[in-house]
């Protein structure tokens, strides 16, 4: 038996509100890639999903592949973004690029 206090779903939804992580990403990992591979796939076999039917799917990017798919999504939101809320939207970007993988 859990001998947890019951939270309300007021107060769940009051975390989900004001939840925010906030860290800096980095190119240094403690997980080899391979390995957050394996958990990835191990973790989107086991997710549910609408009557069982499996049908999600995962890219997971390091190295060149992900700084690529980084400079594409710069390129494009460039000719979406208004110019003057682009400068913000980059430095985002750039913090993720800088991060080990997508």
């Amino acid at each position: 038996m859990s001998s947890q206090t019951p939270i309300s779903a007021d107060a769940v939804l009051d975390l989900i509100k004001v939840r925010r992580t906030y860290y800096p990403l980095g190119k240094d990992i403690s997980v080899s890639p391979e390995r957050i591979n394996e958990i990835v796939k191990e973790a989107v076999k086991h997710v549910p999903s609408s009557f069982n039917s499996q049908s999600n799917r995962v890219v997971v990017l390091f190295g060149a592949e992900h700084d690529k798919l980084w400079d594409i999504t710069e390129q494009v939101l460039s000719t979406v973004v208004p110019p003057e809320q682009f400068e913000p939207t980059k430095q985002k970007m750039a913090m993720f690029r800088g991060a080990a993988g997508t």
